[in-house]
């Protein structure tokens, strides 16, 4: 937010920037504890949760997440997953990248499994587990009755 543009030299809105961060941030559920502190000064964790909000309140027709707690701890990649929750309540479309079966059944409705650039399973949640995820990404198992249905 800007209060002044003097071409090169303009003048922020701290107070509205401020503002808008803060309901950013409740309204994706990430708690930061100081606003004041530098992203080079946060967490990995607290680092992804901003993005992730960030994202979501300028960017929300889709929002892409790659491995999104790879490189978190235990704590961090729990409060990154409840953001996601959050953000899926929210109604917010999202799409989750991940290999970690556990995170995949506990955060989507749907699984989409790809095996050497081709999608070979296109599955609602609720219709499969991982012992079948495992077989599609493997190969023992081919996926052109799922794709058909879906």
């Amino acid at each position: 937010k800007v209060l002044f543009n003097l071409g090169p030299f303009s003048i922020l809105d701290r107070k509205a920037m401020r503002k808008a961060t803060e309901a950013a941030l409740v309204r994706t559920a990430v708690k930061i504890p100081n606003l004041s502190s530098t992203i080079r000064h946060m967490s990995g964790g607290q680092r992804q949760c901003v993005a992730i909000a960030r994202t979501a309140t300028f960017a929300s027709k889709l929002i892409i997440m790659d491995e999104p707690t790879a490189a978190l701890g235990v704590q961090e990649t729990a409060q990154v997953e409840n953001i996601i929750r959050t953000l899926k309540e929210n109604g917010e479309p999202l799409i989750l990248v991940s290999h970690n079966m556990r995170q995949v059944f506990d955060l989507v409705d749907r699984i989409v499994v790809f095996r050497r650039g081709r999608i070979v399973a296109n599955l609602h949640k609720q219709d499969t587990d991982g012992n079948d995820i495992v077989a599609y990404i493997t190969g023992a198992k081919t996926g052109q009755a799922e794709l058909q249905a879906a």
